[in-house]
């Protein structure tokens, strides 16, 4: 391992993702994943569609875009 590999590691960039609002309860929403997996995050200004999630918490709302994965 290089040495900017081994300083990038000291400060993990933040986890990041886009999930669909399932539930709005006591300031915390459960969303699902594109996989099917959920998490409740941290946050409840969107009661509905899709968020943006950045490190358990709700950003923003986010465009509520059809899900294609592509294989090459």
């Amino acid at each position: 391992m290089n040495i900017y590999q081994r300083l990038a590691n000291l400060n993990p960039k933040p986890q990041r993702s886009v999930a669909t609002v399932v539930n709005v309860a006591n300031g915390n929403t459960t969303v699902q994943h594109a996989d099917g997996s959920y998490q409740t995050v941290l946050g409840d200004s969107v009661v509905s569609g899709k968020v943006y999630i950045v490190d358990g918490q709700i950003q923003g709302q986010a465009a509520d875009l059809t899900y294609v994965e592509i294989e090459i």
